[in-house]
């Protein structure tokens, strides 16, 4: 009985192919550009100047360096492959990204995707 090593090589090749974004490697990968982001958005973001806490009418206090402690860059698994994503999980994020009546825009998120697409990932 022989065996065909062509064909036997074409439907590893396949399976190698389709296993490849579902791969260690992929998620390793995707995990790495996800901490650089972090940390690029972390340089970026800004922070309280006065160095005091600053108390909301709701009682809430706000230390400064909430929103930049609250950026983190996992990676999870999302239609058969691994993602990368960086995120910031303060109140204020929102307000911090896209500004609000009286407040500046900062786009530290859409700075940071423009910082990640510029790099060699």
């Amino acid at each position: 009985m022989a065996i065909d090593i062509a064909n036997v090589a074409a439907e590893l090749t396949k399976l190698v192919e389709k296993a490849g974004p579902a791969s260690a490697l992929a998620r390793e990968h995707a995990l790495m550009l996800a901490k650089k982001g972090e940390e690029y958005a972390k340089t970026i973001a800004p922070v309280n100047k006065t160095g005091k806490p600053h108390k909301l009418k709701s009682g809430y206090v706000d230390e400064p360096g909430d929103y930049r402690g609250s950026i983190r860059g996992d990676v999870l698994f999302k239609d058969g492959a691994w993602r990368g994503r960086v995120g910031a999980y303060d109140w204020k994020a929102h307000i911090i990204e896209y500004g609000a009546k009286g407040k500046p825009r900062f786009a530290i998120m859409r700075r940071t995707a423009g910082y990640l697409r510029g790099t060699d990932s």
